[in-house]
């Protein structure tokens, strides 16, 4: 069955460059209103302009396209990001 995969590129606040549990209390709380179905959450280190920081790609399964301009910028704007990267793959996807 032909479906989607977006993958959510979230860094830490910027100030500290972790995330901590407020933080992420608020993606999570982003992620839970608009993928309700379910989404995972894998946590890193990401690299932003040579400086390293914690990140988490929010990851997603869809059986339609989802148009998320306006939902990652209020997150950007919840976050006070100066950017967070999305990126949407077609995927032929199978439950076993």
């Amino acid at each position: 069955m032909g479906a989607y995969k977006l993958d959510i590129y979230i860094g830490s606040d910027n100030g500290s460059k972790k995330i901590d549990r407020e933080y992420l209390d608020k993606i999570i709380e982003w992620a839970g209103r608009n993928f309700p179905d379910g989404y995972t959450l894998l946590k890193g280190h990401g690299y932003y302009n040579g400086t390293r920081e914690d990140s988490l790609v929010l990851s997603v399964l869809s059986d339609y396209d989802i148009d998320l301009k306006e939902q990652v910028a209020d997150l950007k704007r919840t976050l006070e990001q100066k950017a967070i990267a999305v990126s949407k793959y077609n995927v032929e996807l199978e439950y076993l």
